[in-house]
């Protein structure tokens, strides 16, 4: 082969790179379709190699991904014999690492589950080769800085491959090799922050993996292995940043796993190996304050996390000692405005700790730091008027302190300190109307603390707090936000008069609180935040008007509140998540309303979610989704008919229920998930028919919905989902066995729920 033919390839890859580059792509596929037949011609494995993958890198810019995952593949198919022949060459390793990537790049691309699925069972044969050929060329050469990182390279691509594929399981002995060759990587480079950034990521990916699919074990057995990696940096490098960066991130993402999955005593022993780093080194640099914040965000995280596992004893231990390392930092830099900042910052988010566990005294001192803090701030920079309205608020925070615990008086106190507050920032900067708000906000607590108390003293706050949101209103009338201020006074007039049974007076400023709703949508026309806050003021305004006893107005409001909904979920250019989260957030509220007997505005939702789930499923009536959600919005009208009496129609609901999920979980009536939810459909049948007094029916319904909790409980006994269905069915069936004068029987079925309900605990 002539050197001729060589520098020719060698210029048309120029070309083609230099063609790319400019965006020029199909100029760069004709010109690398040159070099692929003159490759071919040359016989060099290596060349073609390389304009395969120039081609196919072009054809992806192209958007023509079918064509390019061939060549990609092409490529893996000759690079891979390549490099097992000749471990050494570090261009094969480029190429098998390059082909991997490119082949998953494409793959996620294309976005088909099954196609990714048959190119892995094509290309996992091999995986195993080649990471035996680069296992051994390390073991040969442990020093060799790029061996490692083209190994590290193709097992990364490897791993996204298996990701990619949702074959998630098969990534865990990647990633266990990741973690190795990571080790082995910082004991040639220890300072590279990219490498240990990288590592950082994939533990964080592969944490979320474990929590997704509740993998624990795995979890631990990687976790491990990194903080080995991270501890053998700093055996040899003690001041290793990065390393040390890396094992305490390592605790918290593990801490945060265990937390996740409910392991209380790993979540703590997690945590406090991240603590007892962090002391070990301020033992050997005392004082330094990023390492001294550190261990009381993690003594924080400890604490709110027994704090929700309602271990308030030891919650409020953690959170203690969290307080008394961070009363020891506004003195250490009094002059660096900026750092006394960040540590009021601190002392925030701890004093809402504090309250959050019912620590109210704990809670003050936070909140009493944080205004000696500003305070100091203020005074080496008397400019700095925010710092001022940072005491003010706080005050109010202190405020709330007392308020939920019903201290009136001292609530009060420090309410009207903050106005003061905010009066004497007036004086010095009387055109900021923020202030004004600022008072409007505090008048508004103290009427809240003496709505039911003393209804006239809450009326007079509220009315001098509505006097300043409506100037404000009226001076700013495009600003949005003081249009909220002004609503959340007039709420509060609503529920002061609403209490009194001052129903005219209540109506009328909810008509102005509809208004301003209103006026913001023509402000931001389309904005579906607006749009949801109009519907839901007009259901509240139903409801008032319905308390107020003028029900055919009520339910021209409950319609105007179903038509604001729709206008989303009807919205095309809405985002979809968008729309489901407003439909479960009705379903939420149908179910809610039901209860409470609330019929007309819970039918209206239900009328329009109905719809939304029935276009949805009319769309794409495969997709599990909607199939699921459809089913669920007819139980959902069952039991709304059913409580308004109408049982022939709940029936009717139920029944209809059948045949989509024997349409989409097939004819297999063993599946678990079909008889899961068709228990349900039988429960709540066996319910509607002994309401409407049809005993036998009932009965049969009651039995079909026992036999199948009983093979559901024989599956799975732990699961309290199933546990619960099979308490009300028992519940349930004993009242008609009662009806049916066999209370022998009612009695055994009402001391197997008991039994159920006593182990459920």
């Amino acid at each position: 082969m002539s050197k001729q033919l060589i520098d020719l390839i060698d210029r048309l890859f120029d070309k083609t790179v230099s063609q790319a580059e400019k965006g020029q792509y199909k100029k760069a596929l004709e010109t690398i379709e040159k070099a692929e037949k003159l490759s071919e011609k040359a016989n060099r494995p290596e060349l073609l190699c390389q304009t395969l993958m120039f081609k196919g890198k072009a054809l992806l810019a192209l958007n023509r991904q079918e064509e390019a995952l061939v060549e990609f593949q092409g490529m893996m198919e000759l690079a891979i014999p390549l490099f097992l022949d000749d471990p050494e060459d570090t261009d094969s390793q480029y190429f098998v690492y390059n082909s991997t990537g490119f082949t998953v790049k494409t793959l996620e691309e294309i976005e088909d589950i099954s196609k990714t699925q048959e190119f892995l069972s094509r290309n996992e044969k091999y995986f195993g080769k080649t990471f035996d050929a680069f296992e051994k060329l390390i073991a040969k050469e442990p020093d060799n800085f790029e061996y490692i990182v083209n190994y590290l390279k193709t097992l990364e691509n490897v791993r996204g491959y298996y990701m990619r594929a949702q074959q998630f399981e098969k990534q865990v002995p990647v990633m266990g090799r990741i973690v190795k060759y990571y080790g082995k990587i910082f004991e040639i480079r220890s300072k590279k922050e990219e490498l240990f950034d990288k590592l950082d990521k994939l533990i964080g990916e592969f944490k979320t993996y474990c929590f997704v699919f509740w993998k624990p074990e795995e979890a631990k057995e990687i976790f491990s292995q990194a903080e080995e990696v991270y501890r053998k940096v700093l055996e040899k490098e003690p001041v290793n940043r990065l390393a040390f960066r890396g094992l305490i991130s390592l605790y918290e993402e593990f801490g945060d796993l265990y937390s996740r999955v409910g392991d209380i005593e790993k979540t703590e022993e997690t945590y406090l190996k991240a603590f007892e780093a962090l002391d070990e080194k301020i033992r050997k640099q005392p004082g330094d304050i990023s390492t001294l914040r550190k261990q009381s965000e993690i003594l924080q995280t400890l604490s709110r996390f027994f704090s929700q596992k309602n271990e308030t004893e030891k919650a409020g231990q953690y959170a203690e000692k969290a307080l008394e390392i961070l009363k020891e930092l506004p003195g250490k830099k009094p002059e660096d405005l900026d750092y006394q900042s960040d540590i009021s910052d601190d002392f925030t988010e701890l004093g809402e700790l504090f309250g959050e566990i019912g620590d109210i005294e704990h809670a003050k001192e936070c909140r009493m730091q944080e205004i000696d803090i500003y305070r100091n701030i203020h005074e080496k920079d008397p400019e700095n008027l925010v710092s001022v309205a940072n005491i003010a608020a706080t005050f109010d925070q202190i405020g709330h302190l007392h308020a939920n615990r019903g201290e009136i008086e001292p609530a009060k106190q420090y309410y009207e300190r903050g106005i003061e507050t905010y009066e004497k920032l007036l004086e010095s900067d009387p055109g900021n109307f923020e202030y004004e708000i600022g008072i409007a906000n505090s008048l508004n607590y103290i009427g809240e603390l003496y709505t039911s108390l003393e209804p006239e003293t809450a009326s007079h706050y509220f009315e001098k707090a509505l006097a300043i949101n409506e100037k404000a209103v009226k001076l700013y009338p495009e600003s949005t936000d003081y249009m909220k201020e002004l609503i959340y006074t007039l709420k509060n007039i609503v529920t002061l008069n609403i209490e009194q049974k001052q129903y005219e007076s209540a109506i009328q400023a909810h008509e102005r609180i509809t208004e301003l709703h209103l006026e913001m949508i023509r402000k931001n026309p389309g904005d579906s935040a607006y749009e949801k806050d109009l519907g839901n003021a007009h259901s509240e305004f139903g409801l008032l008007l319905e308390r107020a006893e003028k029900p055919e107005l009520a339910k021209q409001q409950y319609s105007k509140a179903a038509e604001a909904f729709r206008q989303i979920l009807q919205n095309e250019e809405e985002e979809s998540l968008a729309k489901d989260l407003l439909a479960m957030d009705l379903r939420m509220q149908i179910t809610l309303l039901t209860h409470a007997k609330k019929h007309n505005l819970a039918k209206e939702y239900l009328d329009l979610v109905r719809d939304y789930y029935e276009k949805l499923y009319e769309n794409d009536p495969e997709n599990p989704k909607n199939w699921k959600n459809l089913s669920d919005i007819r139980l959902l009208e069952g039991i709304l008919q059913e409580s308004m009496k109408n049982y022939g129609i709940a029936i009717e609901r139920y029944e209809s229920i059948f045949p989509i999920l024997t349409k989409h979980l097939g004819p297999d009536t063993e599946k678990l998930e079909y008889q899961a939810k068709v228990n349900i459909v039988y429960l709540q049948l066996g319910i509607v028919y002994f309401s409407a007094n049809e005993l036998e029916k009932s009965k049969e319904a009651f039995e079909k919905a026992l036999s199948i909790n009983a093979k559901l409980i024989e599956k799975d006994p732990e699961s309290p989902v199933y546990v619960r269905d099979a308490i009300v069915t028992f519940e349930e069936y004993a009242k008609l066995l009662k009806k049916l004068d066999r209370n022998e029987e009612a009695e055994e079925y009402i001391a197997k729920a008991e039994k159920l309900n006593t182990n459920l605990e």
